[in-house]
């Protein structure tokens, strides 16, 4: 479909800023692509079109000026409903009553309640309907918000994203898109997304949302790219002397890109180092560390949902190129082997895994073509800017589709970090990987998770709420937070359940691993948590027990006054704590101060 679509009215309430100046401008901030005609002919009404929608529209005009588009790099079909339509709907259903405000959890459904019942306008529709008289394909209903990808917030994680398989009867189909439209409408007031706003003193916020065509391919009764990505030209979290922040880092992952932005496992790999794991090469830690679970969009229910591809072997054989993202791990022998068709018996342990082997030589082209998406897109009359992107790929047409992208919106360059000796029995954590580079220093508050504690507990989303009490209640006075695995993980045996505002006041996140136990950080480089940790400048440090280099004082933790809280498992110190955290060496120490 081409065309304005004529009668879609709506005032902005904002100025033009979000457009930027003209579409002749150079830089993200100067990129107005409503002045651009091949722009201007997909967007379906009138308001601002948003910052996700303004990167992928910059994105598009760099690669068709340097020849890419096409060619090297694919954009599927995109289409936005500008902010205009958002403000619409909620004049003609008087939804502006809800204020922007903080509100729970039952609050925030009762709006939802409010946003299903009530109709798109009905000029809004009938253009929709006949839109979807010529799109035929599974659907990616995206925010892109009048605040999203802006060069200083991201909102990464905070609105919504709706998959779509659209089969069926156009009445099924256009309800299903009006419903998906409405959702990501009111993500504007879910209480993640009002937090983000109110701790950076932003203001309320405008929607528009993109309608993008989603890559992938039917597999069974699944849905979903074979290959995703997330990919940043900049590398922040650094996990040897033999990586640099200017290398470029990616995050792959089988299937939908909903795994490589949640804090599940996804291969890492710097441009220039991509067969250098942060885990390193034992293949225990190598299978520990891999994705095996996947996202799709399952046809029949029309709902996105993740699988164990060691619980649908079946989808195995729709992958003649399985071999080179995948292996087979053997735990009698501790060895990853390539994989069979057919999942063999064997010792508990024995599973697929993602473990990308050899990714320089089998990904190449998406690797070589990063490199040169990230020099394009930071380039003056670009993005003029470090940048983030997301894109899917196809080994066996080798089809690299960009879906997204954004100025990297929370770098910033490694400052030199001194870690200073300290006397004995001060240092009551160190590690020496995938940290991040920054100090903190005189803080009074340390707030422990205990592990053992806290894998006895049945009901660990109470200690996730705890936290959160605690961090509500520590608002302004920046504390560490120490505990077991994973932090902000869908798996609680894998590490605290919260939600990213519960450790929002932090100013250092320790995340405790061992091999022994489930409990097991990873460098999430790439997922939602991890943007948020960056944008609000929280420090990152792992701590593995297992590792000799590694110190967890646990006798200090055990032994010095701690005060209770409402669980048993957690405790709060008070005290002086320093943190010094030299991502160059690396290198990260929490001293306790006399």
């Amino acid at each position: 479909m081409s065309g304005v679509a004529g009668g879609l009215s709506g005032s902005p309430s904002r100025s033009g800023e979000a457009a930027g100046g003209t579409g002749g401008g150079t830089g993200y901030k100067a990129f107005n692509p409503l002045e651009i005609p091949a722009c201007r002919a997909r967007v379906l009404g009138t308001g601002f079109v948003g910052g996700k929608a303004k990167g992928l529209f910059l994105a598009e005009q760099v690669l068709a000026r340097h020849g890419l588009l096409g060619t090297r790099v694919t954009i599927p079909p995109t289409w936005v409903l500008p902010t205009g339509v958002f403000e619409r709907f909620l004049d003609d259903n008087g939804l502006g009553r809800f204020s922007p405000g903080a509100r729970s959890g039952e609050e925030y459904e009762e709006i939802v309640s409010h946003f299903r019942r009530a109709p798109l306008p009905g000029q809004v529709r009938e253009r929709l309907a006949s839109w979807l008289r010529e799109v035929d394909y599974p659907l990616a209903v995206r925010s892109s918000a009048f605040l999203e990808d802006s060069l200083r917030y991201s909102f990464a994680g905070k609105y919504h994203t709706v998959f779509i398989p659209n089969r069926g009867h156009l009445v099924a189909r256009l309800e299903a898109l009006e419903a998906a439209i409405k959702e990501v409408y009111a993500s504007v007031y879910c209480p993640d997304a009002v937090a983000y706003r109110q701790r950076r003193g932003l203001g309320d916020d405008s929607m528009a949302v993109i309608l993008q065509k989603l890559v992938g391919e039917e597999h069974r009764d699944l849905f979903y790219p074979e290959i995703s990505g997330v990919g940043f030209s900049r590398n922040y979290r650094c996990w040897s002397e033999r990586v640099r922040p200017g290398d470029g880092v990616l995050r792959l992952a089988f299937g939908l890109g909903t795994r490589c932005t949640g804090r599940g496992y996804a291969r890492l790999a710097s441009l220039t180092n991509p067969d250098l794991r942060p885990e390193g090469n034992d293949p225990r830690d190598v299978a520990r560390y891999s994705q095996e679970i996947f996202d799709a969009l399952h046809l029949p229910s029309g709902r996105l949902q993740s699988w164990n591809i060691n619980a649908r072997p079946d989808v195995v054989a729709c992958h003649p190129h399985f071999s080179r993202y995948a292996q087979l791990y053997l735990p009698g022998s501790n060895e990853l082997v390539p994989p069979p068709p057919v999942l063999p018996g064997g010792p508990p342990g024995t599973r697929y895994v993602f473990s990308f082997p050899d990714l320089a030589r089998h990904f190449g082209p998406v690797i070589d073509t990063a490199r040169e998406l990230f020099t394009l897109l930071e380039s003056p009359g670009a993005m003029d800017t470090p940048v983030d992107v997301e894109f899917t790929y196809a080994t066996a047409s080798g089809e690299f589709a960009l879906v997204q992208a954004r100025p990297l919106s929370s770098y910033e360059e490694f400052r030199p970090v001194r870690v200073p000796s300290p006397l004995p029995g001060e240092v009551i954590l160190q590690g020496d990987r995938m940290m991040t580079n920054g100090q903190l220093e005189d803080v009074n508050h340390l707030v422990y998770v205990d592990p053992d504690l806290y894998r006895e507990t049945a009901d660990k989303a109470r200690v996730a709420r705890e936290v959160g009490r605690i961090n509500d209640q520590l608002a302004g006075d920046r504390y560490i937070l120490v505990g077991p695995g994973r932090w902000g993980s869908s798996h609680p045996a894998q590490g605290v359940p919260v939600q990213y505002r519960e450790v929002a006041h932090a100013g250092l996140l320790v995340e405790l691993g061992s091999r022994e136990e489930a409990f097991i950080p990873e460098l999430s480089y790439g997922t939602h948590f991890f943007a948020d940790l960056e944008n609000d400048r929280i420090l990152y440090l792992p701590v593995f027990t297992h590792l000799g280099t590694n110190v967890y004082n646990r006798e200090w933790f055990d032994r010095y006054p701690a005060e209770g809280t409402g669980h048993p498992a957690v405790r709060i110190y008070r005290g002086r704590f320093s943190a010094y955290l030299d991502g160059h060496q690396p290198l990260g120490v929490v001293v306790r101060r006399p």
